[in-house]
């Protein structure tokens, strides 16, 4: 088992190479996660989407700012706090729902800038 955390430069820039490549790596998923709880709450509501929408969204929010992923913050952040709200009242209105969808959406081509930069 290696050394955690590393005891040298080498070893920890390999060590935040390969954590950094599973943030990469798991955005396309992080973003199926955000448009299925989405397409969810858009039929109905329902709690445990609207929970997961704003965990992977305020999580998301976290770890691209650890990364200097920045154009992810803003977007991970207003999907962050208006599913907050729904959360809050237990309900999610029609333009929320659209706002979502777009901020989703400007998520979605940060996300692709972050990838191909």
């Amino acid at each position: 088992m290696p050394d955690f955390p590393p005891k040298d430069e080498k070893n920890l820039e390999a060590a935040v190479a390969e954590v950094r490549k599973e943030f990469d790596s798991g955005l396309s998923g992080r973003l199926n996660t955000l448009t299925s709880a989405l397409d969810t709450l858009q039929q109905a509501f329902e709690s445990g989407a609207a929970e997961t929408f704003f965990f992977s969204a305020h999580s998301l929010k976290g770890t691209a700012g650890a990364f200097g992923a920045d154009d992810l913050v803003e977007p991970a952040r207003e999907l962050s706090e208006i599913s907050r709200g729904w959360l809050k009242r237990g309900e999610a209105s029609t333009q929320e729902l659209a706002d979502a969808r777009d901020e989703l959406e400007r998520l979605r081509q940060a996300v692709n800038g972050y990838l191909s930069g």
